[in-house]
């Protein structure tokens, strides 16, 4: 695999249907437990490309979109809201090699940079693992209309 290929670009407004799609593809696969339809994905990914409140990137190698990350600086470091390598592009290298672009080239180099997993993402949190990310804590919830016992 040749690294020197990938690239990071801002997403444009105009890739908001892509990113829609791409976000629909990382709820399947988390599986997310509040999942939205491919509308509400759309618009949110288009509100945060107009109004800044999350940076959001695309990987490309060439004109082949490889994969997506969002991304906000936060108090705690730098947080990672939404992390996509496209399915088919999996297992060959290219997560590692736009986590390392994105610590090089965009990323404060004096913050941590903290991600969230879904419990069940087993694949997710293994390849977290395996580039170095160690477990920082645990968020639980109740949920609405459950009660306490």
């Amino acid at each position: 695999m040749d690294r020197g290929k990938l690239r990071i670009d801002r997403a444009t407004r105009a890739e908001a249907p892509l990113l829609g799609e791409l976000n629909l593809q990382l709820d399947e696969d988390e599986p997310h437990p509040y999942p939205l339809p491919l509308s509400a994905l759309t618009e949110r990914v288009t509100r945060w490309i107009e109004t800044g409140e999350y940076e959001v990137l695309l990987f490309r190698r060439g004109e082949r979109v490889t994969g997506y990350a969002v991304w906000r600086l936060e108090d705690r470091g730098a947080y990672v809201r939404h992390f996509f390598i496209c399915r088919d592009q999996r297992r060959q290298g290219w997560g590692r090699a736009a986590m390392q672009l994105l610590r090089r080239d965009v990323f404060p180099k004096d913050r941590p940079v903290q991600i969230e997993a879904a419990i069940g993402n087993k694949a997710g949190i293994a390849f977290w693992h395996a580039i170095g990310f160690q477990d920082f804590g645990l968020s639980m919830e109740l949920k609405a209309g459950d009660a306490p016992s």
